[in-house]
C-alpha cells in the first residue's frame, strides 16, 4: 500500500465528476454512476455524499420517533460505516476509523430504538394470534415503558453537540476525505477486489455453519452477510453496465441471506425477552402460560429460518455470481 497522501484535492483531479457527485446525489435511492474509468476517490467522495445526505434526510423524522425515520436513520449510519470498510484500504486509516466510531456510537442509540420497535411490533402481532394480548400486558408495559426511554435518548443525541460535530465531520468527509495513493486507481480495477475481501470474510464463517451452531454463530453470519451486500451496493454504480448489473444482483442475494436470518435474530431475542420476564411468575400465572405459547412460537420461528437459510445460502454461494468481483 502506498503512504497515505492526505487531503488530496479532488476538485483539480476530477472536476466534472466530483460536480456531478455533489449535484445529482439525491437522499432517497442509489448514488449518482461513477465511470468506470474515473478515479476510484470518485467513487469514495460520491458514496460519502449520498450518505450524508440520507442522513440528514431523516434526521427530523428520527426525532419525532417515528418508528420509519428511526430505522432509515439508522440504516444511513450503517451504510457509511460500511462506504469507510468498504474503502478502508484506500482511505487513512486513523481518519476513517474516528469517524466510523462515531458513527457506530449514533447508530447503537438509534438501534436500541429501533430494536425495540421492532420487537414490540412482532409480539404484539403474534400475541393477538394466539389470543393472549392481555396476559401478556407486564410484557408489553415493560418494552413500552424501555422504548419511551430509547426514544429521548434519540432525542438527546440528535440534538447534542456531539452528533452536530459528527455531522460537521461527515461533511468534510464528502468535501475532501483523507485518501491513499491507490484511490487514484480506476474504479474498474480498484472497486472489485474491495467488495471482495467482504465476501472473502464472510464465505468462511457461513460455509462452516451448521443447524446446531450458537444463536451468535447465525448472528456473526447475518452482519457479514450485511456487509457484503452493503459494499456490493457501494461499488456497482461505478463498474460500468455489466459489471454493476452483477453487483447488484449479488447484493439482492446476500440479501436475502441478511433478511432470514433477521428473522432468526428477532425471534431469538423475543424469546429471551418472554423468558426473562416469565421466571417473574410461576406457572400457574396466566403471564406464565401465555408467555410458554409465545416462547414456542419463537422457538419454531428460529428453526423454521435455520432451514431455510441453508437453501438460501447456497443461491449466493455460487461462482457464477462472483464473476464481477474478478479483475
Amino acid at each position: 500500500m502506498a503512504k497515505a497522501s492526505l487531503l488530496l484535492n479532488l476538485d483539480r483531479a476530477a472536476p466534472g465528476a466530483i460536480a456531478k457527485a455533489r449535484r445529482q446525489s439525491p437522499a432517497g435511492g442509489p448514488p449518482p454512476r461513477v465511470a468506470p474509468h474515473e478515479p476510484a476517490a470518485v467513487a469514495v467522495q460520491t458514496a460519502l455524499t449520498h450518505g450524508l445526505k440520507a442522513l440528514l434526510a431523516v434526521k427530523s423524522a428520527a426525532k419525532k420517533g417515528d418508528p420509519e425515520g428511526v430505522h432509515k436513520m439508522r440504516t444511513s449510519t450503517r451504510r457509511l460505516r460500511s462506504v469507510l470498510r468498504t474503502y478502508s484500504e484506500l482511505l487513512d486509516s486513523d481518519w476513517a476509523d474516528a469517524l466510523e466510531e462515531e458513527l457506530k456510537w449514533v447508530g447503537h442509540i438509534l438501534g436500541s430504538a429501533r430494536d425495540l420497535d421492532v420487537l414490540l411490533d412482532r409480539l404484539t402481532c403474534e400475541a393477538e394470534k394466539e389470543g393472549v394480548t392481555a396476559a401478556l400486558e407486564p410484557l408489553f408495559e415493560r418494552l413500552r415503558v424501555r422504548r419511551e426511554s430509547a426514544r429521548k435518548d434519540v432525542v438527546a443525541a440528535l440534538d447534542g453537540a456531539r452528533f452536530g460535530e459528527l455531522c460537521g465531520r461527515l461533511t468534510d468527509a464528502a468535501d475532501r476525505p483523507h485518501l491513499r495513493d491507490d484511490a487514484w486507481e480506476a474504479c474498474r480495477t480498484a472497486l472489485p477486489p474491495l467488495a471482495r475481501d467482504a465476501w472473502q470474510r464472510l464465505k468462511g464463517r457461513a460455509r462452516d455453519l451448521s443447524r446446531n451452531d450458537h444463536d451468535e454463530e447465525f448472528h456473526e453470519v447475518r452482519k457479514r452477510a450485511k456487509h457484503v451486500r452493503y459494499a456490493s451496493e457501494a461499488v456497482a454504480n461505478a463498474l460500468g453496465p455489466h459489471a454493476g448489473r452483477e453487483a447488484t444482483r449479488f447484493a439482492k442475494k446476500a440479501r436475502k441471506v441478511q433478511d432470514i436470518l433477521g428473522t432468526h435474530q428477532d425471534a431469538t431475542i423475543a424469546r429471551q425477552e418472554i423468558a426473562n420476564l416469565a421466571d417473574q411468575f410461576d406457572e400457574d400465572h396466566p403471564f406464565h402460560r401465555a408467555a410458554s405459547k409465545m416462547i414456542a412460537r419463537q422457538e419454531e420461528s428460529a428453526r423454521n429460518a435455520r432451514s431455510r437459510f441453508f437453501k438460501i445460502w447456497a443461491k449466493l454461494d455460487d461462482k457464477k455470481l462472483r464473476r464481477w468481483l474478478k479483475v
